[in-house]
């Protein structure tokens, strides 16, 4: 049952990314793994977005959820379980991964929130991505140890890596009164 959702997730995905003209960009980096999922969920964040914004965004979205996901546990909402946390956190790192492909030159128009600090300070972006990616590793080895007070801290981490990348490389959000 779960590789057919993943099957038709991946159609799904194929075919919102053909009719917005990215299936050029992306055709060859489309695999089961690019699939967003998060509690067998596919996630869609912004469906007016462009191609490659598009699928960021849907990116962003979907480690939304596994921090989310996480943080539940790591505060004691949710039972605490390593394997989860773990699994989350390799999901989140499969993304970090695939960042720095979609973060094309001229990708920061609306609906984006990506700001053009990225591409003027791509080393700058490239570490912060880095750190991100690192922060998710030890606390996916955290969460494999079943380490809570480790969790607890690598999670802290995390946060903070996620929150300080937003504070320079994301227009910031509008306040709604």
């Amino acid at each position: 049952m779960n590789k057919i959702k993943r099957y038709l997730g991946l159609v799904f995905l194929q075919l919102l990314l053909l009719s917005t003209g990215a299936g050029n960009i992306h055709a060859q980096s489309i695999s089961e793994k690019n699939v967003l999922f998060s509690s067998n969920k596919l996630i869609v964040a912004h469906k007016s977005a462009p191609g490659v914004i598009q699928i960021r965004m849907d990116h962003m979205k979907a480690m939304g959820a596994e921090i989310k996901q996480i943080g539940a546990m790591i505060r004691g909402k949710r039972p605490f379980d390593g394997s989860q946390i773990a699994a989350a956190s390799e999901r989140i790192i499969g993304y970090g991964y695939k960042f720095n492909r979609l973060f094309p030159e001229g990708t920061w128009k609306e609906p984006s929130q990506a700001s053009q600090k990225i591409w003027k300070d791509w080393s700058g972006f490239t570490l912060a991505m880095n750190k991100m990616v690192r922060a998710a590793t030890i606390l996916a080895e955290s969460g494999r140890a079943g380490n809570v007070s480790q969790g607890k801290a690598s999670y802290k981490a995390l946060g903070k890596s996620c929150s300080g990348c937003h504070r320079v490389y994301r227009v910031k959000k509008k306040r709604r009164r």
